[in-house]
């Protein structure tokens, strides 16, 4: 028999909530994904026994609660080499040119909103590959994920059977008997976790935090849940303290025509390989941003 939540909340309600969520992060949710965050307040309130405006005073003063919250309403979908054609200019196109620029044959890559890690370790074993040194840095507001991340073990259901297949061969030797993969300390010793809220890069208390010099960052699938004035926030601290010269920016391929020339710092510069967008940091002593 299906429980029937002894509070129901109305799209009012719901609302109050979602702007809470947004006030901490950032984030505006879909409306698929509206439901999913009504169903755990329905349930919280139940188990609490707070009433509405009890919980939300909570939510205001006790950071286990809000870090429960954020947790819980944030999306954490991803697998193995998303987007692999991403992947296929990193390896083909980028990476062998960092490795002619690079003489101790370090990468410093960051991958942000790296939800469970599945990109953050796709990101290491493909830089392995083209005989780099990855250091890896994967962030995500929840914080619960963080936690997964740094075990480097992963579902079976973490490799999908068209996108990222091309590349499954760099993770199905630490397949085990029962489908998942987890991953050497070898290779979890090159990511590093850090609990990162990205509508606050440019909060003085984030300064010693934010990864710096990255030669990669991958930012994807986050933007379509932010402002524009948000997106345009953290492309600038992204340029400005993240990214090295040279160093290139990848955001999801749904998203990069999102990004429209107002909103991406004059450093930043558009290319392509093929149909696959990025973006190129020029070196100032390179003569600055060129014509994208």
């Amino acid at each position: 028999m299906i429980k029937v939540p002894a509070k129901v909340l109305t799209e009012i309600d719901l609302d109050s909530f979602i702007a809470i969520l947004t006030e901490h992060t950032g984030i505006v949710p879909r409306a698929g994904h509206r439901e999913g965050i009504k169903n755990f307040i329905e349930r919280k309130l139940d188990e609490s026994h707070l009433t509405m405006e009890e919980y939300k005073r909570k939510l205001s003063m006790d950071k286990t609660l809000i870090s429960e919250f954020v947790n819980k309403s944030t999306v954490n979908e991803t697998y193995f080499f998303r987007e692999e054609k991403h992947f296929a200019v990193l390896r083909d196109k980028i990476f062998p040119k960092i490795a002619l620029s690079h003489p101790d044959k370090s990468v410093r890559i960051w991958s942000a909103a790296c939800s469970y890690g599945e990109e953050a370790y796709s990101l290491s074993v493909m830089a392995s590959l083209c005989g780099l040194k990855p250091e890896v840095t994967a962030s995500d507001i929840n914080s619960a994920v963080m936690e997964h991340c740094k075990n480097g073990i992963f579902l079976g259901t973490s490799l999908r059977s068209v996108d990222g297949v091309r590349f499954h061969s760099l993770v199905l030797p630490y397949r085990r008997e029962d489908g998942r993969v987890a991953f050497p300390n070898s290779i979890r010793k090159t990511v590093n976790t850090i609990n990162l809220n990205l509508c606050e890069l440019d909060f003085a208390c984030n300064a010693d935090l934010l990864p710096k010099e990255q030669d990669v960052i991958f930012i994807r699938n986050v933007f379509i849940y932010f402002s524009l004035e948000l997106r345009a926030k953290i492309l600038k601290t992204i340029a400005e303290k993240c990214l090295a010269d040279d160093g290139y920016l990848f955001v999801s391929m749904n998203e990069i025509a999102q990004l429209d020339y107002d909103l991406v710092p004059d450093s930043l510069v558009k290319e392509s390989e093929g149909n696959v967008f990025y973006f190129h940091k020029k070196s100032v002593k390179n003569g600055g941003k060129a014509n994208g």
